[in-house]
This record gives C-alpha cells, sequence and structure tokens, in this order.
C-alpha cells in the first residue's frame, strides 16, 4: 500500500468517526400537584395537554445529527408555555429559567439522549 493510499484510508476512518454523532432532546411536563393542568403552548396553536395529578407529558423534542455539542439548555426557549389548573390558576415557576428544570443524560458518545423535565408543584399555583 503506497503512501496515498494510506492517508485516503485514513481519512475515511477519520471522517466516518468523527460523524454520526447525534443528540436526543425531549422535554417533559411532569405534574406533581393534586389539581388537573392545562399546558398550552402559543408556538403550535393546537397543542394542548391536559394532565391529571401524577402523569407527566412530553411537550417538545428535536434531534441534533453529527453534533458535538455535550447538551442542550432545557429552559422554554418559546414565546411563552402557559399552565393552569382547571380553575385558571397560573403557574408561578418560570419555564424560562433553567434551575426550575432537572436534566438527565443517557445514552452513548455517538448517541447520545437528554431528558428535561419542569415539574408543577401544588406551591406553584
Amino acid at each position: 500500500m503506497n503512501f496515498k493510499n494510506v492517508i485516503l484510508s485514513f481519512s475515511v476512518i477519520l471522517l466516518l468517526s468523527s460523524c454520526d454523532k447525534t443528540l436526543k432532546h425531549q422535554r417533559y411536563v411532569k405534574n406533581s400537584s393534586q389539581d388537573t393542568i392545562t399546558i398550552f403552548n402559543p408556538d403550535f396553536k393546537d397543542t394542548i395537554y391536559k394532565l391529571l395529578p401524577g402523569q407527566q407529558a412530553l411537550i417538545y423534542e428535536f434531534e441534533n445529527l453529527d453534533t458535538k455539542q455535550v447538551k442542550e439548555p432545557c429552559r422554554w426557549l418559546g414565546d411563552t408555555l402557559i399552565i393552569k389548573t382547571i380553575n385558571d390558576s397560573v403557574c408561578n415557576k418560570a419555564t424560562s429559567i433553567e434551575d426550575n428544570w432537572t436534566s438527565k443524560m443517557g445514552g452513548n458518545e455517538k448517541q447520545r439522549s437528554q431528558t428535561c423535565t419542569f415539574t408543577v408543584e401544588e406551591g406553584d399555583f
């Protein structure tokens, strides 16, 4: 094998090993209150979730392909996310603050996943 073929082979291996690193990102809202809550996402007009106490819902997900990014921010980056009880009490905990979310990472180096959860509790209304 000549030097040119070695360089070409090494380049192909390097290219293949550096590509295909994905990050699957999911955001959930969990209802830990005693009330039924509704979640409205104005960014998607037809999206309304109704969660009984103890339930959670996947409200947003995406996948970054071929990225070296370790993780995404969990905080809500859209216009707003409206969370209310069925009696119209509005959640006072801001979805736009990173510290109000919990983040869990999983997977391996090539297929990573991140789960972000915003937990609504009784005192948040």
